[in-house]
């Protein structure tokens, strides 16, 4: 019986204790400088991350995620890294059309797969694809990479210690040198095949399907 009572009486203490918990980190926000906060960037870039997984029976094969580098996505970038750099207005424009200069060559992706599954080696377990409309294409480059901080902070949690951060390029042109993205098809899809399975994740072609204003891929003219 003594023991039991000691028990709700330390309960009780802790109970106690944790009422004040949010008025203890009030406090330490008030009173301990947290700098101030800037701009968040990453709003738009969520809009185009995909992901997929897939299970035999009750065991994960496959875990994938990624990220669209489009124009939307690049702008984020370009404001994100000047504004942490102090670049100027005029260097920020420069900086960003490089970086919209290189959609116009390439496709790009950046995907997250586990430490286990390697997407750069020749005989890899998982292959990449890209479907628009009915024609199919085979990456030009995929090579494991280090994101920066701001990339990282576009994947939020989905980024961790135990996951390889790879980059996925296609040709952005048919043979013809037309664009590939310039045209009426609604979707744009990046297929993950091994022998025995598939995973698709797909992105509208049109910005408002997509719920962005189409000038948030254009340079501020401010």
């Amino acid at each position: 019986m003594k023991f039991n009572l000691c028990r709700l009486i330390v309960l009780g203490g802790c109970l106690s204790l944790l009422s004040g918990c949010g008025r203890i980190i009030d406090w330490g926000v008030d009173n301990v400088p947290q700098g101030e906060s800037l701009e968040d960037y990453a709003a738009t870039p969520k809009k185009y991350i995909r992901s997929i997984k897939m299970y035999d029976q009750f065991t994960t094969i496959g875990m994938f995620d990624a990220l669209w580098l489009s124009d939307g996505v690049r702008t984020a970038y370009a404001n994100s890294y000047c504004l942490k750099h102090g670049r100027s207005e005029d260097r920020r424009q420069a900086f960003l059309r490089r970086q919209l200069e290189e959609n116009k060559h390439f496709i790009t992706f950046y995907v997250l797969a586990p430490y286990d599954i390697e997407l750069n080696e020749e005989n890899t377990k998982w292959s990449l694809s890209l479907r628009i409309g009915d024609d199919f294409f085979s990456p030009v480059e995929i090579k494991e990479t280090d994101l920066s901080p701001e990339y990282i902070a576009f994947f939020g949690k989905k980024f961790n210690r135990f996951r390889i951060a790879y980059q996925v390029k296609f040709d952005a042109q048919d043979v013809e040198d037309n664009s590939l993205l310039d045209t009426d098809v609604a979707t744009m899809s990046l297929y993950f095949r091994s022998v025995e399975k598939e995973g698709i994740m797909s992105w509208p072609l049109r910005l408002n399907n997509l719920g962005i204003n189409s000038n948030e891929s254009l340079p501020s003219k401010n």
